[in-house]
């Protein structure tokens, strides 16, 4: 549709450049002010519908582009979750007490969050925490304990943060469904008027010629064999004329 709409938008630049060709020798013609503003404003909507198209496909190529290393970190992350690594694990403290802030690890995803120490074990092997976001205890073992250090940011804060910037975007989506939908409304409403304007001027100028006036309309005959029907046959000398979307049923007609 994008290449449909750069072809249009070609035709409407030409048309508005008749348009204002036929105003010079007409200045205070009301049919072609209304048709030079109607395609000043079609031209604007058909640059910003072209604009947003293209956006959308490069986010989509963006997209297909980024699956598969999405999929990559994904895995990753599983593989990861089976097993904790000890490895990167902070030094254990040797005085945890019952109250202390610290990370420990959840066995549902084998990944570290904010917990409080609720109880230790008479050996000081094994340790019962409650998480602060789910608020459910669980023993570990006191090894595995990470300090909290300052600043640090619950992995679940940064799950929630991710979920309402998903909502942000889907709803920015929307937005842009919506507004670009009643650009598209208004696009066809101004080829519908723009289609009118040209059946009053030929009415008009019909009416003039019945009174004797020389006024030629913008949509006569051309005088030479090779010219076409359209706006502009006003010192467009050699352009052939720019079509209207339904010229062609109005030519069938005459």
């Amino acid at each position: 549709m994008a290449d449909d709409l750069q072809g249009n938008l070609q035709n409407y630049k030409l048309q508005l450049q008749q348009v204002e060709a036929a105003l010079t020798t007409d200045p205070d013609n009301e049919e072609l002010k209304k048709l030079k503003v109607d395609l000043e404003e079609v031209i604007e909507l058909t640059r910003d519908l072209i604009k947003t198209q293209l956006i959308e496909l490069k986010a989509a190529q963006e997209s297909a582009a980024s699956s598969s290393i999405d999929e990559a970190e994904l895995t990753a992350k599983l593989l990861a979750a089976e097993e904790p690594n000890v490895s990167r694990i902070v030094p254990v403290r040797k005085d945890w007490k019952v109250g202390d802030r610290c990370l420990a690890i959840w066995s549902g995803d084998g990944q570290y969050y904010e917990a409080t120490i609720e109880d230790i074990t008479e050996d000081g092997d094994e340790v019962s925490v409650v998480f602060d976001n789910y608020k459910n205890s669980e023993v570990t073992s006191l090894a595995l304990l990470k300090e909290l250090k300052a600043g640090a940011k619950r992995a679940a804060d940064d799950g929630a943060d991710s979920k309402a910037k998903k909502l942000a975007l889907s709803k920015q989506r929307e937005y842009q469904k919506k507004k670009k939908q009643k650009k598209l409304q208004r696009y066809k409403q101004l080829e519908e008027e723009r289609e009118g304007e040209k059946n009053k001027w030929l009415a008009f100028n019909s009416k003039t010629s019945k009174k004797g006036m020389t006024r030629k309309s913008i949509f006569a005959s051309p005088d030479n064999v090779n010219g076409r029907v359209g706006i502009g046959t006003c010192g467009m000398s050699g352009r052939p004329m720019t079509e209207f979307t339904t010229a062609e049923k109005w030519r069938k007609g005459m």
